[in-house]
């Protein structure tokens, strides 16, 4: 049966324009509606910040800067967090998953709760009955965790989320929020991006 206090998160991290980071954290109900939605003004490194960080730049920014900026700030409790970066799987978290989720072409695998191991912890799950199946990865607990009366697994939130929203859909919400708040921010794809610090609203 269903659980009424099922919430989401879910997580995006856009790049509009070269070097400018904006992150967007929505928690949705049991249905899919949203219950909380926090995001980050539009960052900016500065060139010297480019330099010193080199290639970790990134996985830094859209870690500890922009994912626990908004963990801070946010009311709302989730049982899972579903992201689209690789960067954000393997965040420790404490007392929920993290999961990478993506929707798929491939073939419906039969019933749901069925799954087609792709890699260690990558897989593809068929969450209802017609459609495709969503492609998820995340971390897998140590034996002594999973066996914990506090473990959470993944694949049975997601099931159960799946019986009343397509659980994929809300991330392009969030995707479309992040667009117009970089629009109303002046910053498109062809337009020179404001310096910002890591501020949430």
């Amino acid at each position: 049966m269903k659980s009424n206090d099922l919430k989401l998160g879910y997580l995006l991290v856009s790049s509009p324009v070269p070097n400018v980071f904006v992150g967007g954290l929505m928690v949705t109900d049991s249905r899919g509606l949203p219950a909380e939605f926090r995001y980050t003004e539009p960052i900016q490194p500065t060139k010297i910040q480019q330099v010193l960080y080199g290639q970790v730049l990134s996985a830094y920014i859209k870690r500890e800067v922009i994912l626990e900026t908004l963990l801070k700030n946010l009311e709302s409790r989730f049982k899972c967090l579903l992201v689209e970066d690789e960067h954000l799987v393997d965040y420790p978290a404490k007392g929920y998953p993290i999961v990478r989720i993506a929707s798929t072409k491939s073939s419906p695998l039969g019933a749901v709760g069925q799954t087609q191991e792709i890699a260690p912890g990558e897989m593809l799950l068929q969450v209802s009955a017609e459609g495709n199946p969503v492609r998820i990865h995340y971390q897998r607990p140590e034996k002594s965790d999973s066996a914990s009366p506090e473990a959470i697994d993944p694949i049975a939130l997601l099931l159960e989320a799946g019986e009343d929203m397509d659980i994929t859909e809300p991330l392009k919400r969030v995707e479309k929020a992040l667009e117009i708040i970089c629009q109303e921010a002046g910053i498109t794809t062809t337009g020179n991006p404001p310096s910002a610090s890591p501020t949430t609203r």
